[in-house]
């Protein structure tokens, strides 16, 4: 672990004790200088002007308990902008495409339920913190969470969806396979019964040369290349329940993001 200014900063702004110093402490583990405030008064210092954050991680409940006075908040503070950090919004709130597209015009770069499963926070904060990081972007990606296999020489090998897309998937695995390989590979979608069943193109591999963490699992980026309609299908309606939070998998934190 690098010394505390090389360390990537994350501000986590939470009113509820318990979630504010559980993901502290995750996020701290997984090796990022951490501060933590219980109310929205250090927000706008910390998302203006000189640079000394890399991400704000915001319950939206700190500005208020209704869309308008979130609104009303965030606009005053003036979080967007080139030279504000990004910020990752987590709502309790029930709000629509439109709201969630007011709520981007305001700074958040990316909203998510307040129930979503914590993989899918750990996601979004990576994908923030290191941009660089290849992945496919065309297209809405939600943590996976469930089980695939994958046909190599002969072999069925086991993995983990840990991220899906309609284009693709990450696949956590051990030994994964080298760069443009062709691969066949087969998962079930959680709450559906028929298996899918496609062949796919390994599109960049991530082997840690430390010791792994959540943000950083071994495993491949895969395209899919022969998505059916009737599997094309069930994935988007899978990924659009996950994006809205009716589909968490279960066990999924209900008390904190």
């Amino acid at each position: 672990m690098g010394s505390s200014s090389e360390r990537k900063k994350v501000a986590v702004f939470d009113p509820e004790e318990r979630s504010r110093i559980l993901l502290g402490k995750l996020l701290e583990r997984l090796g990022y200088a951490i501060e933590v405030h219980r109310t929205s008064q250090k927000i706008s210092r910390r998302s203006r002007g000189k640079k000394v954050l890399d991400l704000l991680i915001v319950n939206l409940s700190v500005f208020g308990d209704t869309y308008r006075q979130v609104t009303e908040q965030m606009s005053k503070l003036k979080l967007a902008g080139e030279d504000a950090p990004p910020l990752i919004a987590v709502t309790t709130l029930r709000i629509s495409q439109d709201a969630r597209e007011r709520l981007e015009q305001l700074g958040a770069r990316a909203v998510l339920s307040h129930d979503a499963q914590l993989m899918d926070l750990l996601f979004t904060v990576n994908r923030f913190l290191f941009p660089k990081i290849r992945e496919l972007r065309r297209y809405t990606r939600v943590f996976g969470g469930f089980p695939i296999r994958f046909l190599h020489q002969e072999q069925w090998l086991a993995g983990a969806v840990y991220n899906i897309s309609q284009e693709g998937a990450f696949i956590q695995c051990e030994n994964p396979l080298e760069e443009n390989s062709t691969l066949q590979v087969r998962f079930v979608l959680p709450g559906l019964d028929a298996p899918i069943q496609v062949q796919a193109h390994v599109n960049w591999v991530h082997k840690p040369t430390g010791k792994p963490d959540l943000l950083s699992p071994e495993g491949m980026g895969i395209n899919f290349l022969t998505l059916n309609q009737e599997a094309g299908t069930s994935l988007i309606k899978f990924i659009a329940r996950r994006v809205n939070g009716s589909d968490l998998p279960p066990g999924s934190p209900s008390s904190s993001p």
